[in-house]
């Protein structure tokens, strides 16, 4: 066995060609080794499948396995020409054992096609999550010139697909047992994964070989608040591998909420500070794992020329979160009062004057109440 090799800026240590972690919830990279590197990733393509399947499929429709289908080489459910079994079963077999066989026979149920099913992965990829370094030539992730993907791509494929709760009960099912059509006894399902009960936390994902590929792993594992995926693509030492790597990056990263909707993050001077400030919030919410080296900035800013009156949850700046100098979110501000002075104009100069008077008395007997 070679040497480990070593990511940049990490004392951790990896067999793999490449590997990556990232968090589930803000995608931000935490460890990286050749995460751009194009390779070929055998079965664990079947993430995609499997998500693709979910998403257009209707779990409960009966199929019928074709011959096609049923003679794929390589790992399988054994599935049986003529067989009848529905889209979910199918893809509980493609994911719990890998079958190739229940690929085909999603392909020609989902996409209509082989081909088609294959171009619904590319569009997804390219279209629905932006990535440029993936390209799908088959369902199964049998081996091919033109099908591969990179770690980090991998990655985000496996953070939408972990969005989907069929999904992920199907990839964190341990062994089930499900009918199998023409014979008197189920068909029994053992998951490949084995980092399944033995590494805390982990719900899936999959596993893969080829000769061509090596072993490729992609897992999840979920602690407390925060859910890590780790990549290896090419990697002999896969199982001890994902172990130190999730346990290292749990150990050193831990959830920040960096802004919330409920919290004051900012301020408004209300009449030239006469009545105090009003809060303001952000209008979205991001907590990133972090650790103790990160240089983290939460930037806010107010809009200079505000016109009154304004209204609780009316927009009135803008601010950015920065970690290590990366933008990683940016969120709107919004009023936590309303604030319903006007400016006097040319036009009843009088009549918005008493207003403006009228409301902050009415302000400062609230406060003293």
């Amino acid at each position: 066995m070679s040497e480990p090799a070593y990511a940049e800026g990490e004392q951790l240590s990896t067999f793999a060609k490449a590997a990556v972690v990232i968090d589930k919830a803000s995608g931000r990279v935490l460890y990286n080794h050749n995460g751009d590197w194009e390779l070929p990733m055998a079965s664990t393509t079947k993430i995609m499948t499997g998500y693709v399947a979910v998403k257009y499929g209707t779990l409960s429709d009966i199929i019928e396995v074709s011959e096609t289908a049923a003679a794929v080489e390589g790992s399988s459910m054994y599935l049986e020409k003529g067989e009848k079994i529905s889209l979910e079963n199918l893809i509980k077999g493609l994911m719990i054992v890998s079958g190739n066989d229940a690929a085909v026979a999603i392909a020609e149920n989902v996409g209509g096609s082989v081909e088609r099913f294959v171009e619904m992965m590319n569009e997804t990829a390219a279209n629905d999550m932006g990535l440029k370094h993936t390209h799908f030539d088959n369902p199964n992730g049998l081996p091919s010139d033109t099908h591969y993907t990179t770690a980090l791509e991998l990655a985000e494929i496996t953070r939408y697909a972990m969005d989907d709760p069929k999904f992920c009960e199907i990839v964190s099912t341990k062994s089930i047992s499900i009918p199998w059509d023409g014979h008197e006894y189920n068909r029994e399902l053992k998951n490949h994964n084995k980092l399944l009960g033995t590494l805390d936390g982990c719900i899936g994902v999959k596993t893969g070989y080829t000769q061509a590929a090596g072993r490729c792993l992609v897992s999840a594992v979920k602690r407390g608040d925060m859910t890590l995926i780790c990549v290896t693509l090419s990697d002999p030492n896969d199982w001890a591998d994902h172990t130190s790597l999730q346990n290292a990056m749990f150990e050193k990263y831990k959830p920040n909420e960096l802004t919330t909707t409920d919290k004051v993050i900012d301020k408004i001077v209300v009449a030239g500070g006469l009545l105090g400030y009003t809060g303001v919030s952000a209008d979205k919410a991001y907590t990133f794992p972090t650790c103790s080296e990160d240089d983290i900035k939460v930037d806010t800013g107010i809009n200079e020329n505000l016109k009154f009156p304004i209204k609780a949850g009316d927009v009135v700046g803008h601010g950015m979160v920065t970690v290590n100098g990366e933008k990683y979110g940016e969120f709107n501000l919004t009023a936590g009062d309303d604030i319903d002075l006007v400016m006097p104009g040319k036009e009843n100069f009088w009549g918005r004057l008493k207003q403006n008077m009228d409301y902050i008395f009415g302000y400062w007997l609230k406060k003293v109440k």
